[in-house]
């Protein structure tokens, strides 16, 4: 009987992938507010998530530019709502906080980023965009969006699905071989 050994790349991948995910990122470790998006004219609807490292049960975003505070309840420490930008905003950029609060926090943990006010709505294109991708050009543009809405979090996981295929490629290699 042969004894098995993973190694080589593919341990090396799996065991870079394990580092990096236990390794805190800016949004997972709460040091920023994300606005989606970033830049909006009065009246609209912008995102706002961040996440709280203690406990708490919900995060407050407040800002300059917001008509009124808008409130998210912590899943799993992050939290994410819809805040309205007031119709009076004048153009500029502006401070986002947002407080965790509930539970046992007393409201010191506070995270912020920045939204940007423009002069008025964004013109509205007339005619077909010439891409020249046709439909898939429109798909991986919509991908993109979804990707960039899932954040580092999203990313993480991906890199760990691909890590772990590898490794299973990799073991039944080494396993077929080695019969």
């Amino acid at each position: 009987m042969k004894t098995l050994t993973t190694a080589g790349p593919a341990a090396a991948l799996l065991a870079a992938g394990a580092l990096a995910l236990g390794a805190p990122s800016p949004a997972a470790a709460g040091e920023e507010v994300v606005v989606f998006p970033a830049s909006a004219a009065p009246g609209d609807g912008v995102t706002v998530k961040s996440s709280c490292e203690g406990p708490a049960e919900r995060l407050e975003f407040t800002s300059g530019a917001f008509a009124e505070p808008a409130e998210a309840p912590l899943v799993n420490t992050f939290g994410s709502t819809t805040a309205t930008v007031r119709g009076d905003a004048g153009p500029g950029s502006y401070t986002v906080t947002g407080t965790c609060t509930g539970g046992s926090a007393t409201g010191r943990e506070t995270v912020e980023g920045t939204v940007t006010v423009t002069d008025g709505p964004a013109p509205t294109p007339s005619g077909a965009p010439q891409t020249g991708g046709g439909g898939t050009a429109d798909r991986s543009i919509a991908m993109s969006a979804a990707d960039a809405a899932r954040g580092p979090v999203g990313a993480a996981l991906g890199v760990l699905a691909a890590l772990a295929l590898l490794g299973a490629v990799a073991h039944h290699r080494l396993r077929r071989n080695a019969g």
